[in-house]
C-alpha cells in the first residue's frame, strides 16, 4: 500500500526579532522530511540579515537544496497558499511581530503571510504563532487573547531554564521544538528536552 501523501506546512516569518527561531524551526522541519511552503515579509529579510549576518536569499537557497521548500512572494495573493482548496497541515508564524498579531486579530489580509493565516483559520487548520515582544502592552495582550479565543496556539519563546542551558542555540532549539509540537508535526519533545521531574525527600 503506498504511503499517504505528506501535506506541507506553511512557515511564515515576520519582521520581529528572533530570526534564529525561524531558521531552527525550518531546519527541524527539513530534518523530518517535512515539505514547507515558506513566506517572509520584507522586514523579516532585513532582520534576518541583521541578526544572522547572512542574506535571506542565501539561506533559502541552501534550504531549497533539500527539494522540500517552496518560497512565495509575500505580494502574490494568487499563490497556492492563498486558497483554502490547497491542502496543508497547518501554519507556523515564527517569529510573529505584534503588527502581525494585530492584523490577525482584526482579520486583515494585506499580504500573503496574513492571507495564508486567514485561510488557515477559516479552514479550521492549526495555526501556531511565536510572538516576540517585551514588555507587552494592554493592546498586545488583548490581541493575543483574541487569537487564543479563536483557537490559535500561542508559543512565547520562553527559555528552558530547568535544563540549565548554557548556549543561545540550546534555547533556540527548545523553542523551535515546542512550536513544532504545538503545530502537531512533532508528537513530543526530544527526550533530552523533557522535564524529568524532581524526587522530594
Amino acid at each position: 500500500m503506498p504511503n499517504a501523501k505528506r501535506y506541507p506546512v506553511i512557515v511564515g516569518v515576520s519582521g520581529a526579532s528572533g530570526a534564529l527561531l525561524a531558521g531552527r524551526a525550518i531546519e527541524r522541519l527539513l530534518e523530518r522530511q517535512q515539505p514547507i511552503e515558506l513566506v517572509s515579509t520584507p522586514s523579516a529579510r532585513i532582520v534576518w540579515k541583521q541578526e544572522t549576518g547572512t542574506s535571506w536569499a542565501d539561506a533559502v537557497k541552501r534550504w531549497q537544496e533539500t527539494g522540500l521548500i517552496t518560497e512565495h512572494n509575500p505580494n502574490n495573493q494568487a499563490a497556492t497558499i492563498a486558497s483554502g482548496s490547497y491542502p496543508v497541515q497547518g501554519m507556523l508564524i515564527i517569529p510573529c511581530s505584534m503588527g502581525t498579531v494585530a492584523a490577525l486579530a482584526a482579520g486583515f489580509a494585506t499580504n500573503l503571510l496574513l492571507r495564508a493565516a486567514d485561510v488557515t483559520q477559516k479552514e479550521s487548520r492549526r495555526l501556531v504563532i511565536v510572538p516576540r515582544e517585551t514588555p507587552l502592552s494592554t493592546v498586545h495582550l488583548q490581541n493575543l487573547l483574541t487569537l487564543s479565543q479563536r483557537g490559535i496556539r500561542i508559543v512565547p519563546p520562553m527559555p528552558n531554564f530547568y535544563q540549565r542551558p548554557t548556549t543561545v542555540d540550546e534555547i533556540v532549539d527548545f523553542v523551535a521544538a515546542r512550536a513544532l509540537v504545538a503545530l502537531g508535526v512533532a508528537g513530543e519533545l526530544d527526550e533530552s528536552q523533557q522535564w524529568s521531574g524532581i524526587e522530594l525527600d
